[in-house]
């Protein structure tokens, strides 16, 4: 590696060779000090340096110089080569030419002569020091900017990847979802349909996309707790025994433990744990009551009940959905939210469904809650 240079400009040669000797004294040894006697000397040994892509650690230049003064040839070299440390020797030392020096030629050091020996060693050596320093915060920066883009890399890389394993979840979870079903030929296509008129009531209600689109999801998920249950119990088709009624009622509290862990289903989690809840505080899992039941889990309780209603299961024909429609409103404030009921009703009116279609003759018997589903209208 070429050896860093340091150059002396000055015209006394007496003066020029007692500087040089100290200055080399104060230096390491792998630096090397040039001498220049004129400006134009000096230039010239300065564009070789840059030509040989050696490093020029400082230029020290007497004021002093014949024809073109110190401090204009610092401006031309600050211009040129402004890494390069920079000092002026002056014989007449004035503020104003300190000041000009300082603004115009952007010098490290203003040093009046005489220049001596504890002087000369002390400027040099913490010059040097200080352009170490200087090198060292720049690689530093430099090595931390590079750092920091890799970083920056990564950390988009997993992002990419935390949003691809969310993706991938959800994929997984809405397979287990059509899964479930699959066990059941008889809830086939359950959880879409419920999703569809889940979708309707939420629009009916004027919600906003995002939140459709949430409604929409929790009620194609809203029974991923089962997919664990046994099909003895899922499929049972007489009475369900007390421990089975308690293992069907876990599935709510279920579901939400199989989506909590992934933020993309934060939204969705209170809507699956509380579907069963009712209006008036007797569902479950936790009898909240009104409004203290999370929106979605009311709108996809509603719809849910709506399927199970006019479905056709091996047991019964599915209910007309004029009927099914005037059982919603009985059970409205009791078993279904108000406002999510109305909404249904004006979705159902507006496809030409009347509130007075016939209903099966033992149907109006009471207004007892909406079986859900095969399992808990067993139990």
């Amino acid at each position: 590696m070429s050896r860093p240079v340091i150059i002396l400009i000055d015209n006394d040669s007496t003066t020029r060779i007692l500087h040089k000797e100290r200055i080399e004294s104060s230096c390491p040894n792998e630096i090397e000090v040039l001498t220049a006697g004129s400006a134009e000397e000096a230039l010239g040994t300065l564009y070789a340096l840059r030509d040989q892509r050696r490093p020029i650690e400082m230029v020290v230049v007497n004021q002093g110089l014949t024809g073109i003064p110190g401090s204009r040839l610092l401006e031309i070299i600050n211009a040129q080569f402004p890494a390069i440390g920079k000092i002026l020797l002056s014989d007449r030392p004035a503020l104003e030419e300190a000041i000009y020096a300082f603004n115009n030629s952007a010098i490290d050091r203003y040093v009046p002569l005489p220049w001596n020996d504890e002087d000369i060693k002390f400027t040099i050596t913490s010059m040097l020091r200080q352009r170490e320093m200087k090198r060292l915060n720049e690689r530093l920066l430099a090595d931390l900017q590079v750092r920091n883009q890799e970083l920056t890399k990564a950390f988009r890389n997993l992002e990419e990847m935390g949003r691809e394993l969310e993706r991938s979840y959800m994929q997984t979870v809405q397979s287990l979802a059509v899964a479930l079903e699959a066990k059941d030929r008889y809830t086939s296509g359950h959880s879409q349909r419920v999703a569809r008129f889940a979708t309707l009531i939420a629009r009916s209600m004027g919600l906003a996309r995002e939140d459709i689109d949430i409604v929409s999801q929790v009620a194609l998920l809203h029974d991923i707790g089962k997919i664990g249950m046994m099909d003895a119990i899922l499929n049972k088709p007489g009475k369900l025994t007390e421990e089975e009624r308690e293992v069907v009622k876990s599935h709510p509290v279920v579901g939400a433990q199989i989506l909590s862990p992934v933020k993309i289903f934060e939204r969705h989690v209170l809507g699956i744990r509380h579907h069963h809840e009712m209006f008036d505080g007797s569902g479950y899992p936790d009898h909240l009551k009104g409004e203290e039941i999370p929106l979605a889990a009311r709108i996809v309780s509603l719809a849910d009940a709506f399927d199970a209603m006019t479905s056709t299961r091996p047991y019964r024909i599915g209910l007309p959905l004029g009927f099914a429609m005037q059982e919603m409103q009985k059970m409205r404030g009791r078993q279904f939210c108000p406002k999510a009921v109305d909404a249904f009703v004006r979705v159902l009116q507006a496809t030409g469904v009347q509130d007075g279609a016939a209903a099966p003759a033992a149907a109006g018997e009471s207004a007892a809650p909406v079986a859900k589903n095969d399992a808990e209208q067993a139990a």
